[in-house]
């Protein structure tokens, strides 16, 4: 079930973004909503999916990588920490049930981001971090997550720090998990990010 839930994920992500929901790397705005079987609105795809479905997508990519995190929760991901090792880290704040992302031509990149995730305020806040990078020369990809409950700068330096491979990655912050992985479609990859909230 798993593995059945990162593949409807990157699915659902990819479309949207084939579709024109991630904006470049200039302009990062959110896209639309995140909801069960539902994917962004647009004349070209349909609305509803099934996690089974297999979706062609008959566009060529014009981009080469692209950065996003799905908000599966009911609370707001909020920016409190930033490392920007080459470039800067490039998405705001993540509304609840909410993706959002940022689309590169060719840029390479290697920052983090600290992220507190807020649910209001009579509840005890909890924060992720998510790291990525694409080297230069060897166009090596890496991806990282924490689960520092910290403010500021230093979590999300030390999970750049600690970032190693491109390996599947899945952290739990009761009641909060995070996921990450790097997903390839044609010569594009995707580095997205999975907030779930536990029940």
């Amino acid at each position: 079930m798993k593995y059945i839930t990162k593949f409807f994920v990157a699915l659902l992500l990819g479309v949207t973004i084939c579709f024109g929901g991630f904006n470049n790397y200039a302009n990062s705005s959110t896209i639309n909503s995140i909801e069960p079987n539902k994917i962004s609105s647009s004349s070209d795809v349909h609305n509803e999916i099934k996690p089974n479905e297999t979706i062609e997508i008959p566009m060529t990519l014009t981009y080469k990588r692209v950065v996003a995190i799905a908000n599966k929760t009911q609370c707001v991901l909020r920016p409190v920490g930033v490392y920007n090792n080459l470039l800067s880290w490039p998405i705001g704040d993540v509304g609840p049930l909410q993706a959002e992302g940022q689309k590169f031509v060719d840029e390479n990149f290697s920052f983090a981001s600290n992220y507190q995730i807020d649910c209001g305020i009579d509840t005890e806040k909890r924060n992720v971090q998510l790291s990525s990078s694409i080297a230069i020369t060897t166009g090596e990809r890496k991806i990282n997550i924490g689960v520092i409950n910290q403010d500021g700068n230093q979590p999300a330096k030390i999970t750049w720090d600690n970032m190693k491979n491109s390996d599947d990655k899945s952290l739990k912050n009761f009641p909060f998990e995070v996921h990450a992985f790097i997903k390839q479609k044609d010569k594009s990859f995707f580095w997205i990010y999975e907030i779930t909230e536990q029940r």
